[in-house]
């Protein structure tokens, strides 16, 4: 929340002297690497059970990094550092999403998943409102988010513990099998009926979700008029206070969703979820006024919690074999990291083709991401409603 949503695209845009399509390029950069290693990596801690292992060392390489963005003032180097950030966390994510069944039961999934979601919307609202406040007199959020990001992660370090079970040998030879693990892992996922069919339609809402976290900043303070810096001796300015708003409806629904979701099941939810980005975004496009994009902005966030919360349920119960999870979620990551390098790079090609329509320009951008929404929910609608 305070690096990629909150502060480094306006620090690259309106401080270093780019725009949103190079920002968009480096996120999309980190993603395509992301893609490429992450099915991999699932396959070798599937086969040694260190899934643990992988999200530790991938959660401290990011912290690390994230501390030292803008530390250099150059365009570049920080774009490289914030690519690298990326890369990090998001591979981090595959292995904390792998570990749901170590501490969740079978008929529980749904509603721990949402629960993880929501607490972890909790912790966005409360590192937005802390590092806000710490870096109202000296201007350092990078440092003081690897802190609490570190802080955070110890529970998990310390008390998460992988499956007991007996280590899975991949298929392959020693010399060649991690080599073509992806296509592997792709041959394997169209062998269970729906999982490529989730994986495509997910590509699509993930590429535009991923996009509005991305570039809701530069959005706000350039298509809406609202200030991005403080008025108050917090250090607390609009931009902060709309995200803490957006952020609490997102608590909120991914705590109900969860609960949801174990009564009605993961597809259901999802494409309901879904729905609610259609109403978001084309509120977005029709009107205009600080008052509604919070209403829209909340029903996002309800439905970004939503499709966090359903989605990897559903993908579980497609698979119904914990064996291989890391290596299927990194088929999940795959989908989704695609998904952020093209959704990025869409919008920023919007915005400066877009230049001569002036403001107008990030309604046409948000329609481009409606219409990514729209393909997704078709495909979705025709996996089949495991449970």
């Amino acid at each position: 929340m305070n690096v990629v949503s909150r502060y480094f695209p306006i620090f690259a845009v309106t401080v270093l002297g780019g725009t949103d399509l190079v920002v968009g390029v480096s996120r999309s950069t980190a993603m395509v690497l992301v893609a490429l290693t992450t099915p991999i990596f699932g396959a070798l801690a599937d086969q040694h059970n260190k899934r643990k292992t992988s999200l530790v060392i991938f959660t401290i390489a990011c912290c690390v990094i994230t501390a030292f963005l803008s530390t250099v003032n150059n365009l570049i180097v920080e774009l490289v550092l914030f690519c690298l950030a990326i890369y990090c966390f998001q591979s981090a994510l595959v292995f904390y999403n792998a570990l749901l069944p170590a501490v969740a039961p079978s008929g529980k999934m749904g509603y721990v998943s949402g629960l993880g979601v929501s607490l972890g919307y909790v912790g966005s609202i409360t590192g937005l409102f802390v590092v806000a406040v710490l870096s109202s007199k000296t201007f350092s959020p990078y440092i003081w988010t690897a802190i609490l990001f570190l802080f955070f992660s110890l529970p998990v370090f310390i008390w998460v513990k992988d499956m007991p079970r007996e280590n899975i040998k991949v298929d392959g030879g020693k010399g060649s099998q991690y080599h073509k693990g992806l296509i592997i892992s792709l041959k394997r996922a169209r062998q269970i009926p729906g999982v490529i069919r989730f994986l495509i339609g997910r590509f699509f809402i993930v590429e535009a979700m991923e996009t509005v976290i991305l570039f809701m900043a530069v959005f706000l303070i350039k298509g809406a008029g609202f200030k991005g810096m403080a008025s108050n001796n917090f250090g607390i300015d609009e931009v902060t206070i709309y995200l803490i708003v957006v952020t609490s409806s997102t608590i909120i629904g991914s705590y109900i969703w969860g609960m949801l979701t174990q009564k009605y099941g993961p597809k259901k939810m999802l494409l309901l979820a879904v729905i609610l980005w259609f109403i978001s975004l084309s509120g977005m496009v029709m009107t205009s006024g600080k008052s509604f994009l919070y209403l829209w902005g909340s029903i996002a966030g309800i439905a970004l919690g939503g499709v966090w919360t359903s989605d990897r349920p559903l993908l579980i119960n497609l698979i119904g074999d914990t064996a291989r999870l890391g290596e299927f979620f990194g088929l999940y990551a795959l989908s989704g990291r695609l998904a952020a390098v093209i959704g990025p790079l869409i919008w920023g090609l919007v915005i400066f083709f877009g230049e001569p329509f002036g403001d107008i320009k990030y309604k046409f951008a948000i329609e481009a991401l409606f219409l990514m929404m729209v393909i997704g929910f078709i495909i979705l609608r025709k996996v089949p409603d495991a449970r």
